[in-house]
């Protein structure tokens, strides 16, 4: 069995440092934080009996960060509304391969995608390490919502978003400009010229000891639209 090395704080500071995420000094840009949240709000995933996965398995967050690289092998992709849903996606699929068995399932959130999900689960050996989601989200700096903000969590519904906090709906930005989150059917465009749909998760298998592979960003290809990635706590083996 194949040892599992832990990926030093060390690492993950760098690789954040490194990130194009370099909003303001008081807070980060708020697709981040968004598809931070999303993951820590997911439900956890059932199992055999009363066996629970949970999302932040796959949890390791880097945003903006392109992970499309030779390392990788692509087990499948779906329709999902969340950086929580497609790292819900990584654990159900990478619990049903550890396990051997049908054990681990969830329900898609976006009407007809069950079936692409439910085709992975069933296909292939390869377990998910690695998650990539194609935000739709789109950064609001226009002043605010006409019709306020609200907590939608559909990316393409087009509603003006804003974080519940403090009790209340608020901007994302705790200085300077408001700053809400606008759903939107954009899609990303890879440096190739591929353009992958709004909401498009992919899950991975990379294998790979070494963190390049997996974490690839948007610094290093300019021409690729940045996207939300994430590692599971597994992904790091030796």
């Amino acid at each position: 069995m194949p040892l599992r090395k832990t990926i030093s704080v060390a690492a993950i500071a760098a690789a954040l440092l490194a990130s194009p995420i370099a909003a303001a000094y008081y807070e980060e840009d708020p697709r981040a934080t968004e598809c931070r949240l999303s993951v820590i709000n997911a439900p956890s995933v059932p199992g055999p009996g009363t066996d629970y996965a949970f999302p932040t398995e796959c949890g390791l967050v880097l945003p903006f960060a392109n992970l499309y690289n030779k390392a990788e092998r692509v087990i499948g992709e779906f329709k999902a509304s969340s950086c929580g849903e497609c790292a819900s996606a990584c654990v159900a699929q990478g619990q049903r391969v550890a396990g051997d068995g049908p054990q681990f399932s969830m329900k898609t959130s976006i009407p007809g995608q069950q079936a692409n999900f439910d085709a992975i689960l069933a296909s292939g050996q390869d377990s998910c390490t690695d998650w990539v989601w194609c935000d739709p989200w789109q950064v609001n700096t226009q002043g605010g919502c006409p019709d306020g903000p609200t907590n939608e969590t559909d990316p393409f519904t087009g509603d003006c978003v804003g974080r519940w906090r403090d009790g209340e709906l608020e901007s994302f930005a705790g200085y300077g400009n408001d700053l809400y989150l606008q759903g939107s059917q954009q899609g990303c465009k890879l440096s190739s010229g591929k353009v992958i749909p709004a909401g498009t998760c992919t899950l991975k298998e990379i294998v790979s000891s070494k963190w390049k592979d997996h974490v690839y960003n948007a610094n290093e290809d300019p021409d690729t639209t940045p996207l939300m990635s994430g590692m599971c706590d597994w992904t790091l083996k030796g």
